[in-house]
């Protein structure tokens, strides 16, 4: 074995070692939780007046998810009761297909969802990478992504299009209006 082959070998452990730090289950769980918090705190935020005033409640109650890469675990939903309605933000899980994690906002009227997605994507179009390569090496060199993705919760459209809009306020408003109201 050459001093190359040496070297060769220690970039790839080292590659490896730093992948298998990154898909710690214990990381990823305790990660996955502080963005559903963040995303309950917003929630929690666009109601305020409303629960203030009387007219809506906010809840939440333990509930166990079991994913592949962890196994069980416990996180928190999240219920919203106003005019009689209630919608329930139940989680689905993390390290989805696309996304970072995904929330199911459900009441009597529907189903709308939130995924957790880089900030700059827009359509499940850009989730999509084709890599060509013959015997392991790339036909091209894939370009080197400037930063780390910035997670960010956005409603999600239906498939098949799937476009992905910002969570903001007037968005949530009118998530929760499609959900709760024929």
């Amino acid at each position: 074995m050459s001093r190359a082959d040496f070297d060769n070998f220690i970039e790839r452990k080292a590659k490896a070692l730093e992948e298998s730090d990154k898909l710690n289950p214990q990381r990823q769980i305790d990660e996955w939780r502080s963005f559903l918090n963040t995303l309950y705190r917003s929630v929690s935020g666009y109601m305020a007046k409303y629960v203030e005033a009387g007219h809506a409640e906010i809840s939440s109650t333990d509930i166990e998810l079991n994913e592949e890469f962890s196994g069980p675990y416990t996180v928190q939903d999240l219920t919203v009761s106003f005019g009689g309605s209630t919608v329930n933000f139940k989680p689905v899980g993390t390290m989805l297909i696309g996304s970072k994690g995904r929330v199911d906002v459900r009441g009597p009227h529907g189903v709308a969802r939130l995924v957790l997605v880089d900030k700059n994507v827009s359509s499940s179009r850009q989730l999509i990478k084709v890599r060509v390569s013959i015997d392991d090496k790339p036909l091209r060199p894939e370009p080197e992504r400037a930063s780390p993705p910035e997670w960010t919760w956005k409603l999600v459209s239906p498939p098949p299009e799937m476009q992905f809009t910002d969570l903001t306020e007037d968005t949530f408003f009118d998530m929760l209006l499609s959900v709760a109201d024929a």
